[in-house]
């Protein structure tokens, strides 16, 4: 038996196609989960189906009623009347169930809660087989809601790293704009590992870059810092994207877990004359906005990414930045944001760029960001970096 109650979406999604799941198979009324909260010793209603709204958000005290014992005993409980029973919790005593049945939630050898089915006609009954399958419910659901719990505690180390190594507020340069948008994925099991970074060199000259690493969890987070912060010294040293990535790439590489890359666009950048050198590392190719042309085009590169060829020697691109040019550095989270099985793509961000160039970088940014959650309905299947470098004058 195979449920559509896979891990990988929000919590209150999950919950309800567990609950309807459940219902809808054992062709019963009503149905509801419980969450066991450890220390409270109690059991919190997060949704329920076809029952009173009221009950979402109560809890109660474990104790001697029929969803404490399916806890206490880890056995599956049944009733032929909920309302006649001795005990009962009182914030489910009026909610109209008559029969019930109801199974504990139990992953890795933990108790998470209970799931129960209900009818609320008092001529229909659960049969044992009713109770099966009910027990066969809760268990692909246990693994769902476990998973979907370590998933939040992941996402939230790994959020916790990725700001805590972020940098903080981009340098101001002269006749120069920065826009900057960062955010980690709101899809389960893929927190992503993006960085990026912006240094002061000098009071004219800054490095840049934005990289992703192949990985994904914690993981791929302490690899992304490990790159950032090899970079970051090393653009003190010389800051010349190609012989950085050349001299580093191999550094890298020996940290990385087996079978890992990382994609980078690195840049260094003059306000004073407003040059620009960049190298591309296997990167989503950057894209250039010319403000005479009036259009956004790809600055393609053939180099590698980090970690698949240790001594290989990486090139760089040369232009000049005129007033009102513009330079897009992103990670492929916003052009592979999915509606249905269409792309955000980078055509649909090159013509958003081109569509939005007379306002300021971040207020480009922002438009870019609105449209593209727009156009995904706010889900965020990877991390996403947009990094926008405007020449003001």
């Amino acid at each position: 038996m195979s449920l559509d109650i896979a891990s990988g979406r929000e919590r209150n999604e999950l919950y309800s196609t567990i609950i309807s799941n459940a219902v809808e198979l054992i062709d019963s009324d009503a149905g509801g989960i419980g969450l066991f909260v450890e220390e409270k010793n109690a059991i919190a209603i997060p949704l329920v189906y076809n029952l009173p709204d009221k009950l979402i958000g109560k809890s109660f005290r474990l104790g001697q009623d029929i969803f404490s014992m399916a806890i206490n005993t880890n056995q599956a409980q049944i009733t032929d009347d909920y309302s006649t029973m001795e005990n009962q919790v009182k914030e489910l005593s009026d909610s109209g169930m008559r029969a019930l049945s109801v199974v504990p939630l139990r992953a890795r050898g933990k108790i998470l809660g209970i799931l129960w089915v209900a009818m609320l006609k008092p001529w229909r009954v659960f049969s044992d087989y009713d109770k099966m399958l009910l027990e066969s419910v809760g268990g692909q659901a246990a693994v769902a809601i476990d998973n979907i719990s370590l998933f939040d505690e992941q996402r939230y180390i790994s959020d916790t790293l990725q700001r805590g190594l972020l940098p903080g507020q981009l340098p101001g340069l002269k006749q120069t704009d920065i826009g900057m948008f960062y955010a980690s994925a709101t899809e389960a099991a893929v927190i992503g590992g993006d960085f990026y970074d912006a240094i002061r060199l000098t009071e004219d000259r800054i490095s840049f870059l934005v990289g992703d690493v192949s990985g994904k969890g914690v993981e791929a987070t302490a690899e992304a810092a490990m790159a950032r912060y090899s970079l970051r010294a090393m653009s003190f040293q010389n800051p010349d994207p190609a012989a950085i990535l050349t001299s580093v790439n191999p550094i890298i590489a020996g940290q990385l877990t087996s079978g890992h890359f990382i994609t980078l666009a690195y840049g260094l950048y003059d306000s004073k004359s407003a040059q620009v050198t960049l190298s591309v590392a296997g990167h989503p190719y950057p894209l250039l906005y010319s403000s005479s042309k009036k259009k956004a085009s790809p600055i393609i590169g053939k180099d590698p990414a980090f970690a698949l060829i240790l001594d290989y020697k990486y090139s760089k691109t040369d232009l000049k930045l005129l007033p009102g040019d513009i330079l897009v550095f992103y990670t492929d989270g916003i052009t592979e944001l999915r509606r249905n099985k269409e792309f955000f793509s980078t055509e649909r961000l090159s013509d958003l760029i081109a569509s939005y160039a007379k306002l300021k970088a971040q207020e480009i940014v922002d438009k870019i960001i609105d449209d593209a959650m727009v156009f995904s309905s706010g889900r965020r299947i990877d991390d996403i970096v947009l990094m926008i470098i405007k020449r003001t004058g």
